[in-house]
């Protein structure tokens, strides 16, 4: 399906909810959990590489509709909405999962200057510390694991943008850098 401007009238793609079981993926879902996301990430990557356009714009955390237009340009469907403090949040599809882009550094909901790829996963059995070290400490300077007080595991990854931006081939290897270590830390967990 595809929509520009995602509305409930117009496309539910993001209307799906999702069911908290013992292994869940807070941030997102997958509808086919047989298939395994470094497939997916590794088609979809080949696919992109392949596919020639017009290149994009700039991406600026200060101008959140130009990360839903590279989104779409890459043929991954965006809805720009505002988060619970009224900055901006971006939900993007990535096959068969719904990813968050969070906006930081804003001044008054606006102008912002940063961007944070996040992910969250409820596990059956704690990750121990020693395992988070272990990933924090391997060569993967741009993400971050922790664990929060709930027992919620998550993965971040923060992008400045600046004033002037990143140009989208930038942020296009930001990106697959993101689904990269996420492919990583999902194998890394057992996910």
């Amino acid at each position: 399906m595809a929509c520009r401007k995602i509305t409930s009238a117009n496309c539910s793609m993001f209307s799906s909810t999702f069911r908290l079981n013992s292994k869940t993926r807070l941030a997102g879902y997958r509808t086919d959990k047989t298939m395994r996301l470094k497939k997916l990430l590794t088609a979809g990557l080949l696919a992109v590489a392949f596919v020639g356009g017009a290149q994009a714009g700039p991406v600026r955390a200060a101008d959140p509709a130009s990360f839903t237009d590279f989104f779409f340009d890459e043929g991954y469907p965006a809805q720009l909405s505002t988060d619970a403090v009224g900055d901006p949040y971006i939900e993007f599809r990535y096959n068969d999962i719904t990813m968050p882009l969070w906006f930081y550094d804003c001044s008054d909901h606006a102008a912002c200057q940063s961007v944070q790829f996040y992910f969250a996963y409820q596990l059956d059995e704690p990750l121990s510390l020693e395992k988070l070290n272990e990933w924090n400490g391997e060569d993967r300077r741009f993400t971050r694991a922790y664990v929060i007080d709930d027992g919620t595991l998550r993965l971040e990854m923060d992008v400045f943008t600046g004033e002037d931006g990143l140009s989208a081939r930038d942020f296009k290897s930001l990106l697959s850098l993101w689904l990269d270590r996420l492919t990583e830390f999902e194998d890394f967990i057992g996910w």
